[in-house]
């Protein structure tokens, strides 16, 4: 009789504790009808959050990073400089001390580095990144560091996305004179992230145009032969005014050699030199090379 008494003691008791569990952890609020769900973010400032560090050691002339890693809550992502078929580009833009240089791309904007995104293709193809992502800019110091120090201004702008869209925007100040500790999160965060940057494409890769008319051109991307001739591609563009994919957001092949057929409008390029800019992925995971290749007149 006591063991049957405790039995339903013990039975009666276990929801109540479920119950009062319940707020505080998620886990088993999942499974009781009725119990709050997690917050949505309202903004895309709740969504991600930005630092941003000075990495490397600071001299007169010395090249340092500007390093900003964005932070995303689970299930949520935000996107490469071509975010593909939907989304927006994540950026910075710098505001820094006289003396100081950013390094700049062939085109004259700013020269981010950002990591092998992620492919994505549920529904349409969009390239970004989940959970956290660092990307880095290199900025020449001046030849006499001023005693006040380098302050400068990072702002950032990111579409982050689950069902829907929130935009975000940040500003960080920082001093370029005070770089943070080689073992800091920031320090080891760019190490990796620089560890997946795309490099640019070796010499010993060919790329010609096959056929060049005012409407259409036909790039031929051909390996080394220490390149597997099993090997599967994938090639993702940059977002290049006047020249795009004839297959869409992405091409695929296998072997040592890719066929990219192009769509060309010349009069979209406007005043910027007409060329076709990606990254040429081999396998799933990279490495990943970088390259941009003048369209030639027809």
């Amino acid at each position: 009789m006591i063991s049957l008494l405790n039995a339903l003691l013990t039975r009666a008791i276990v929801p109540c504790a479920l119950l009062m569990l319940a707020p505080t952890t998620p886990l088993l609020a999942q499974g009781i009808p009725g119990a709050p769900k997690q917050r949505e973010p309202q903004s895309g400032e709740d969504a991600v959050k930005v630092s941003v560090a000075v990495v490397g050691t600071v001299a007169p002339n010395a090249t340092v990073r500007i390093v900003a890693t964005f932070d995303i809550i689970p299930s949520w992502h935000i996107y490469w400089t071509n975010p593909g078929q939907s989304g927006a580009p994540t950026r910075l833009k710098f505001t820094l001390p006289d003396g100081c240089v950013l390094a700049t791309n062939p085109d004259g904007t700013p020269a981010i580095d950002f990591p092998l995104p992620t492919i994505f293709t549920h529904g349409e193809t969009t390239f970004g990144y989940e959970k956290s992502v660092t990307i880095s800019a290199a900025v020449k110091l001046p030849a006499t560091i001023p005693s006040g120090g380098l302050p400068a201004t990072v702002r950032s702008s990111w579409l982050v996305c689950k069902e829907i869209c929130l935009m975000g925007r940040g500003e960080s100040s920082i001093d370029l004179s005070k770089p943070v500790a080689a073992d800091s999160k920031a320090a080891v965060a760019l190490k990796a992230s620089l560890a997946h940057t795309p490099i640019p494409l070796p010499a010993s890769w060919k790329m010609a145009y096959s056929q060049a008319k005012e409407l259409s051109a036909v790039l031929v991307i051909e390996a080394p032969t220490s390149v597997g001739a099993d090997s599967q591609w994938q090639f993702i563009p940059n977002d290049t005014p006047g020249v795009s994919l004839e297959t869409g957001y992405l091409a695929a092949g296998t072997g040592r050699t890719l066929v990219l057929p192009l769509s060309i409008s010349r009069p979209s390029a406007g005043d910027r030199p007409l060329a076709l800019a990606g990254l040429l992925i081999l396998g799933k995971n990279g490495p990943a090379y970088s390259f941009t290749i003048p369209v030639p007149a027809p």
